[in-house]
Order: C-alpha cells, then sequence, then structure tokens
C-alpha cells in the first residue's frame, strides 16, 4: 500500500458472469454473419450482407473489449483514500478531486457508478490495448467513467456503500484544506449547463404532427380507391395514394413516395402505436432541443427509413408509416443526452429511449415470416439517421445556449421534406383520378355502372375502337344486371359493318350464333384469341365457370399483351381464383 492510499480496497472482476457475457456476444456475431450466408429470400441478399457485417463487427468489438478483463491478475476496482484505479486507465489514479460529480444507474441486469470527471483530468487519462485505437464514442467518454459493480465480485450496495463512504470522507478532507488555507472560492459552474427543460411548456410540433398523421389517415379512408376493411385501407389504396413501392421509385422516378409514405398508416392500431410513440419522444426530446431540430430530426429520419424500407424489403412491398421518423428520434434522444451526461436527466432520456428503440430494432436480426407487417429495415434506416443527425447537432451546440445553432437550417430541411410531399398531391390525385375513372379498374372492382359508363365513353372517343368498348360495355352492364345492356348492344351492332370482324362477337352475345361458330369464322390468329375470350365471357354469364377458366387461359397464352382481350383474361382469371 503505498503511503497515501490510508484506506485501500480491491476488487476482482466476477470472471464466470464476464465469460458468459462475452459468449453471448460473439454467439450474437455468429448469428449475424451466419443470416448473411443464409438471407432471408425476400431479402436483398447485398443489403442483408452489409447489415450482418456490421452487426458482427460491433458485438465482436464489444466482446473483444472484455477479453482483456476475464484474464486480467489485477483487480476490477480500487477504491482508497487517493482515489479510484480501474484497468480502463492502467497505472493511473483518478483522484477524488477530479470526479465533479457521481451517480449510481441501475436497470434490470445493469447496476453501475458513473463517475462525471472535471474536463482536464479527463484529457490525462491514457487508454491501453483495443481501446485505444477504438472512437471514443464507442468505448466510451473519458469525462463520463463508469464502474460496472455487476461484474464484480462481492454485493453491489456494499461496494457502492463503500465507494460513497470514501469519497465524501475525500471530499471534506479537501474542503476542510481549502478551509484552512483561506481559498475556498465560489464553485465553478459544470461544464454542462443544465438542460433547458420546461415542464409547463408544451411540445407544439408534436401536436401539430399528430394532428396532420391523424389527418392523412382520414384522408385514406376518404379518398381510397377500394373499400376499407375494418377501418383499415386496402394495399392498393395505399399504392395509389403515395406509399413506397420499389418498380414505381426505381422504374417509374416516383421517387416523391419517399417522402409522402412517412405520412400515410396501414390500420388504426398502426396510427395509435405510432401517435403514443411520438407524443412519448415529443415529451422526452422536442422540449430539450427545441421543436426547429426537433422536427428536422423527424422527416430527416423518416427519408432515411423510407430509403432503407425500399433498398431492403421485398420489391413487391408497400411501405407506409412514420415509424423511421419516431425511431430516429428515440436514436437521437440517447445520442442527445451525451449533452445532459451529468445531469439528473440523461439517465431518464436514455431508459425512456431504449425501452422503445431495442424492441424496434432487435427482430432485424432475425428473419422476417412471411405476412410480417413490422417494417424493421425502416427502423434501422431511421434509427441510423436519427443518431447520426444528433451527432453532428452535438457539434453545433455550444455550451452556453440552451438550444442548439443553425435554427433555420433545420426550419430549411423541415420545410423542403414538407413541400415535397404536398407537391406529390398532384400526381397523386391525377392518379387516383385515372384509376376511379378507368372502367377496367371499375369493372374488376366490381363497379360495374361506373364501368359501363366509361366504356361508353371510350366507344364515343374513338370510332376505330368503339365496337370492342360497346362489347365490354354489354358484359359490364350485364354483370350489373342493367337490363337496357341488350337492347344498348342491338343498336350498337346496327351501327358497325356487318361484314366485319368484330361483328360475329356482337351475335354471339345477341343468342346468333354459339361459341363454336364464331371461332369458326376467325380468320387470324388475333381473330382467333378474341373469339376465345369473348366466349369465354359468354360462358361465365351463363354461369360455366370451369369452361370459362379454360377458355381466358387459352386466351392468356395466345392473345398479345397490347390487347385488351390479354389483360381481360388475366383478370378474369385472378377473379376466379380469389373466390
Amino acid at each position: 500500500m503505498k503511503p497515501e492510499e490510508l484506506r485501500r480496497s480491491e476488487y476482482a472482476y466476477n470472471k464466470g458472469k464476464l465469460l458468459l457475457i462475452i459468449l453471448i456476444l460473439i454467439a450474437i456475431a455468429a448469428g449475424a454473419i451466419l443470416l448473411g450466408f443464409h438471407p432471408p429470400k425476400d431479402k436483398d441478399p447485398h443489403a442483408v450482407w452489409f447489415f450482418s457485417l456490421l452487426g458482427a463487427v460491433f458485438f465482436g468489438l464489444l466482446a473483444l473489449l472484455l477479453v482483456p478483463k476475464l484474464f486480467s491478475r489485477g483487480p476490477g476496482l480500487v477504491i482508497s483514500t487517493a482515489g479510484v484505479r480501474l484497468p480502463n486507465f492502467p497505472d493511473q489514479i483518478i483522484r477524488w478531486s477530479d470526479i465533479r460529480s457521481f451517480e449510481r444507474f441501475q436497470s434490470k441486469g445493469v447496476d453501475s457508478i458513473v463517475l462525471h470527471l472535471d474536463p482536464g483530468a479527463a484529457k490525462a487519462l491514457i487508454r491501453r490495448g483495443l481501446a485505444a485505437r477504438l472512437p471514443e464514442w464507442f468505448v466510451g467518454s473519458r469525462l463520463k467513467v463508469g464502474i460496472p459493480l455487476h461484474m464484480l465480485r462481492g454485493r453491489s450496495n456494499f461496494i457502492f456503500h463503500e465507494f460513497a463512504e470514501v469519497a465524501t470522507e475525500a471530499f471534506e478532507a479537501r474542503w476542510q484544506a481549502l478551509q484552512e488555507a483561506g481559498s475556498i472560492a465560489e464553485e465553478e459552474e459544470d461544464e454542462v449547463p443544465e438542460p433547458a427543460f420546461d415542464g409547463a411548456r408544451y411540445p407544439v410540433f408534436t401536436y401539430a404532427l399528430l394532428a396532420a398523421l391523424v389527418a392523412v389517415y382520414a384522408g385514406e379512408l376518404a379518398f381510397g380507391v377500394e373499400a376499407s376493411r375494418a377501418g383499415s385501407p386496402s394495399i392498393r389504396t395505399l399504392l395509389m395514394l403515395g406509399g413506397t413501392f420499389r418498380p414505381s421509385i426505381v422504374e417509374g422516378a416516383e421517387w416523391w413516395r419517399l417522402f409522402t409514405a412517412p405520412f400515410m398508416h396501414g390500420g388504426i392500431i398502426h396510427l395509435a402505436s405510432n401517435c403514443f410513440c411520438l407524443l412519448v419522444a415529443g415529451m422526452l426530446f422536442e422540449r430539450l432541443i427545441g421543436w426547429r431540430w426537433f422536427a428536422a430530426i423527424f422527416f430527416a429520419s423518416a427519408l432515411g427509413g423510407s430509403i432503407a424500407s425500399v433498398w431492403i424489403n421485398d420489391v413487391n412491398t408497400v411501405g407506409v408509416g412514420a415509424s423511421g421518423g419516431i425511431v430516429g428520434l428515440f436514436a437521437a434522444v440517447i445520442a442527445g443526452s451525451i449533452r445532459f451526461r451529468s445531469t439528473p436527466v440523461a439517465s431518464s432520456l436514455q431508459v425512456g429511449a431504449i425501452q422503445i428503440l431495442v424492441p424496434s430494432l432487435l427482430p432485424f436480426l432475425s428473419a422476417a415470416k412471411e405476412g410480417q407487417t413490422i417494417d424493421y429495415a425502416g427502423h434501422f434506416g431511421g434509427a441510423v439517421t436519427g443518431a447520426a443527425l444528433s451527432l453532428l447537432l452535438l457539434t453545433l451546440w455550444p455550451r452556453e445556449r440552451p438550444t442548439p445553432r443553425f435554427g433555420a437550417a433545420a426550419i430549411a430541411v423541415s420545410a423542403a421534406f414538407v413541400l415535397v410531399a404536398a407537391g406529390s398531391l398532384w400526381p397523386i390525385t391525377n392518379a387516383r383520378q385515372f384509376y376511379v375513372n378507368d372502367p377496367m379498374t371499375n369493372y374488376f372492382g366490381g363497379r360495374y355502372e361506373q364501368a359501363a359508363t366509361g366504356f361508353a365513353v371510350l366507344a364515343n372517343e374513338d370510332p376505330r375502337t368503339a365496337p370492342y368498348f360497346h362489347l365490354w360495355r354489354f358484359i359490364a352492364q350485364s354483370r350489373g344486371g342493367d337490363p337496357k345492356g341488350l337492347d344498348e348492344l342491338r343498336a350498337a351492332a346496327g351501327a358497325i359493318n356487318q361484314a366485319a370482324w368484330p361483328y360475329p362477337i356482337y351475335r354471339l352475345f345477341l343468342r346468333e350464333l354459339t361459341p363454336g361458330e364464331l371461332t369458326a369464322k376467325a380468320a387470324d390468329s388475333n381473330q382467333t384469341c378474341e373469339s376465345i375470350f369473348y366466349t369465354g365471357e359468354w360462358y361465365l354469364l351463363a354461369g360455366a365457370r370451369d369452361e370459362a377458366r379454360r377458355r381466358f387461359q387459352a386466351a392468356l397464352a395466345s392473345c398479345p399483351r397490347t390487347f385488351i382481350e390479354y389483360d381481360g383474361a388475366r383478370g378474369e382469371l385472378a377473379r376466379l381464383d380469389a373466390k
């Protein structure tokens, strides 16, 4: 014992618990690599490899950082009147005079003492081994040093009480020495200012965003292109109104979907859960950093989540939801808590964020099951974006300011996002209007009256295709039970050339020809495919579903893809299969 260490206690590491933690971390890293070799069938293998390697490196490094402690022969903690010795900083003493404050952090499975050090003393601390080569954000700030009581041999309460007792004695001795020397000065202010957290101030932007999400969801129900089920819009409605869909974004250049999808939701439960999490995030974070940067982090994270969702998920996935932006906010809460590490609010920020953030990300490590509706890829993208932006924010936040700088830039980011989303209403409205007015869409959607009206309009626009649209109008009227259908078909037949095709098709529906006689009148392959399709419709109207199915399958195999009969056969088969 050195002369200055009049009181000294040593505590060794619990090697069994350390070994268990290391094995768990190695197992997670190995599982991530295994996932890369065996990616889910509906995922992009390159994206799975990227995130698998990222996870393997992260958890592998954590395991490597613990290995020296497992094989160390020295103590895990030394408490003496001179200060504290930790294996993180070999052969160095953290003197009591360098410790500004300390606190105990306890949660499920974790029990630690957190030391807040003087900046000058923290800079003098030197790490050894792998920890010296890794960035400080990974191994922990030297301004905030943790003592993991749960990894030491002995009772955690006893170790903490002894630590507090020796610390109190050291602080009292220092105070007495200063008094005797007559050099007591007013204590310097803490390096990190108290957070500007005003419990009476409301998170205004959070409330406005909640109202916008509810309004958009009401719009989904009101302007859906198909009837909602149990209060939830259909997949086609979500796609038509702005959900992410890789073919539309990549091939159709509809990149604006990345901005509209975060405002949309797939069901009332989806909306309610996201609104609850957003409210929690607003109460935690908006009142600390201000609405400008809170909004910017949300919108940037939402965009990051949309991009990750489109990139990683199956190509035919339709994605919606504000989850990416919300998860990004909670990741930003954890990163932003570094700002308030010396204040009591830091722990509440971290605990509140982790409780929501971890469940939203952990399932991403496993393969998604068939029918999975939670977009973990979007969550991951939002979390990475939110954490990165929050760390950037910390560099732009002077110590003396209650809120970050460059609020105007943050507003510009949010305004750009909102303007793109609002501007997308134009293509969305046009696409929806076209879809709603499209007679083929109405026909296969069971809206036969609207379909018949649409086919009549198309028949009046182009005399060359009018005979076919009159046939489709008759089929729609027949399916919808319109008694005028046969009379209008007879009138249309009298207006076309009775010596040319497709007049024989009219005679089929007017009961003047049989299906076999119609097929015999076809003069070429195109007319043959048309005769096959319309005899399928004839059988379907007569209730002979099996024979109709065979005719539609033959038409699908023989008709050119540019023919309306090809689309009609495909649609009728899909509807027959659904039934």
